[in-house]
């Protein structure tokens, strides 16, 4: 009864592990114009606190609608999030094919999060989900340093390309660029560097640590992410598209007709019979062939 008429039921009638049920269905089907009904059913009393957690951690999901998912999410990390919670999280937007064109958003999001303190586990923990965030916006964050830091791309490509003894010398330097830049450069800086020995690692992971607390970091990587968009308006440019096309298609003989208030005469409605159009043959192409040359005159003996 709850998967068929989970639009009507009221889960304040319902116990805790049937509220969960109703709300891993209503995350998955609801639009995103029934969006506030459904809020004021959750937050009016009605819905305990697990029922309300379940239905936007399905939303963000689950759910077919770009936008709600997005809302859903911040939503959910507004309140405290327990560890296996948030780690779920961190998995299905850096990972989740549903998440693929709206991932930069996601991490942007969980990166306030960290930085609001919204996170609730072990410092360490805490750290590895920061930079696996940061891991997963490269590509932005290495704009933002090349951006305001010329060398960071010679660096990363030094660090990337080396092994052995060059390669920790080459943390060495990259570390040390970072930590004398400003902080949403340094970390952006160091989001993309990976090390290949455990020297070098041990390195970029202490100049992660001296670059600041685990808030100011996260706030900083999620200032170096662009801000999601206000107005969609891909669907407004191709109706107008559509209607340009629409008039400047020219209008036939019945159309011009009809708007002079005369239907065009046929010879069917005349009771003539119609003649069948004749169609014109081409000619021949003939090719002559070339006049064989005529033979040159003896000369006298």
């Amino acid at each position: 009864m709850i998967a068929r008429e989970w639009q009507r039921v009221d889960p304040r009638y319902l116990d805790e592990e049937e509220q969960r049920y109703w709300a891993s269905i209503a995350g998955r089907q609801v639009r995103f114009e029934e969006r506030v009904d459904f809020v004021t059913k959750l937050t009016d009393g009605r819905a305990s606190k697990g029922c309300l957690e379940q239905f936007l951690a399905t939303c963000a999901a689950e759910n077919p609608n770009r936008r709600l998912r997005m809302t859903a999410l911040a939503d959910r990390v507004s309140m405290i999030v327990e560890r296996a919670d948030f780690d779920d999280l961190v998995t299905l937007v850096t990972q989740a094919p549903t998440w693929e064109k709206d991932r930069i958003q996601g991490v942007r999001i969980l990166l306030r999060a960290i930085a609001d303190g919204k996170a609730n586990a072990p410092e360490q923990i805490v750290a590895r989900w920061t930079w696996k965030l940061a891991r997963a916006t490269r590509k932005v964050q290495d704009r933002r340093a090349s951006s305001e830091f010329p060398e960071a791309k010679r660096l990363l490509g030094a660090l990337a390309n080396s092994r052995g003894h060059r390669h920790e010398e080459n943390a060495a330097k990259l570390v040390n660029a970072a930590i004398e830049l400003p902080r949403d450069v340094g970390v952006a800086l160091l989001a993309s560097a990976e090390g290949y020995t455990p020297r070098s690692t041990q390195l970029i992971e202490a100049a992660r640590e001296r670059l600041g607390t685990l808030p100011e970091v996260a706030a900083a990587l999620a200032e170096n992410l662009p801000a999601p968009k206000v107005q969609p308006g891909r669907s407004r440019r191709r109706r107008r598209r559509k209607r340009k096309n629409q008039t400047q298609q020219p209008q036939t003989a019945e159309q011009r007709a009809a708007q002079n208030g005369s239907a065009p005469e046929t010879a069917a409605q005349n009771g003539a019979p119609s003649k069948p159009r004749r169609r014109r043959r081409r000619k021949p192409v003939t090719t002559e062939a070339p006049a064989a040359p005529a033979p040159a005159p003896e000369e006298p003996a």
